[in-house]
């Protein structure tokens, strides 16, 4: 009797044990997600950081005394630079130094710049904005800055403006010269200059910088038709040659298929030099700066690369 129990009391053991051992190589071959999470995490490669100051003149925020300037600057390697403004489009590339000059015609009064730069594999590696203000036929002192965005707060008289490049400050007096809006036909009182700004407005502000503020004295305030930069920079690949006017190409980056067109202003380049509608072939890498309108993408300049 008592071998009997001892008989399965060993034989529950056994299938005890047996149990356990399978439940522990079940659990062995299960998945781990903190493993496949760490490995997962190590395959996914760091964005390349964004290069930054690669722009030496002109500075942001300077006044220039005249509308043909030279962009220069220096990267790390030879690449190509997309220079966009509200006025103008050029490209150029860099020496193998990194080093690189581009002639453009601003015009007179306000100009904001966008600086792109792309690597030799088309890659973006990096931008940079700057505001400008050409006092072509009006000589302002040398230490006046310029000062421009979006009206974001007003107190008393100090102004806060979203820039390209940040918040900045405004300080009005009474001897700040105000331009304002043309104000819409209302029976209603005129109210004080400085209660016409309204939150949203652009402002442009021309005065000299003390303590990170610019003391304004020109202060010219626009609600319509504000100032911005709508061109956009595409790399892409030519699909169809230029055909009355238009052309297909796949943008590297959002991968997919853009219709272009040419209009009479339209600039082709290659190699630095001048060319026609007639150069633009298929299988041919290109920059292309362009705005939307009318529902079309019309071309302001293209760089054809070999």
């Amino acid at each position: 009797m008592i071998v009997k129990k001892i008989g399965k009391l060993i034989l529950i053991i056994i299938l005890l044990l047996a149990f356990i051992y399978g439940i522990w190589w079940l659990w062995q071959r299960q998945p781990k997600p903190a493993q496949i999470k760490q490995e997962t995490t190590n395959q996914v490669q760091a964005p390349k950081p964004q290069k930054a100051g690669f722009v030496q003149a002109p500075k942001d925020a300077q006044v220039l005394s005249s509308t043909k300037i030279e962009i220069s600057g220096k990267v790390d390697s030879e690449a190509y630079i997309v220079v966009v403004s509200n006025s103008v489009s050029a490209i150029g590339k860099s020496e193998k130094s990194g080093e690189f000059k581009i002639s453009i015609e601003l015009t007179a009064g306000l100009n904001l710049l966008d600086i792109q730069i792309f690597d030799n594999n088309l890659s973006p590696a990096g931008s940079e904005q700057k505001t400008v203000y050409v006092a072509e036929d009006e000589p302002l002192p040398q230490n006046f800055q310029v000062f421009a965005g979006s009206v974001k707060g007003i107190l008393d008289n100090l102004i806060t403006i979203t820039s390209q490049t940040g918040e900045k400050k405004v300080k009005t007096d009474a001897k700040t010269n105000l331009i304002l809006p043309s104000p819409p036909f209302s029976k209603k009182p005129t109210p004080a200059p400085l209660e016409s700004i309204r939150i949203g407005d652009f402002a442009i502000a021309l005065g000299e910088v003390k303590d990170e503020i610019l003391n304004a004295q020109d202060l010219e305030i626009i609600r319509e038709n504000k100032p911005q930069i709508v061109k956009k920079v595409s790399v892409s690949k030519i699909l169809t040659a230029a055909k009355a006017g238009k052309f297909s190409a796949k943008d590297a980056e959002a991968n997919k298929i853009l219709d272009f067109t040419l209009d009479k202003n339209s600039k082709i380049f290659k190699n630095g030099q001048s060319e026609k509608d007639t150069d633009i072939q298929k299988d041919l890498n290109a920059i292309i700066v362009y705005r939307d309108e009318d529902d079309e993408r019309l071309t302001d300049l293209i760089y054809l690369l070999l």
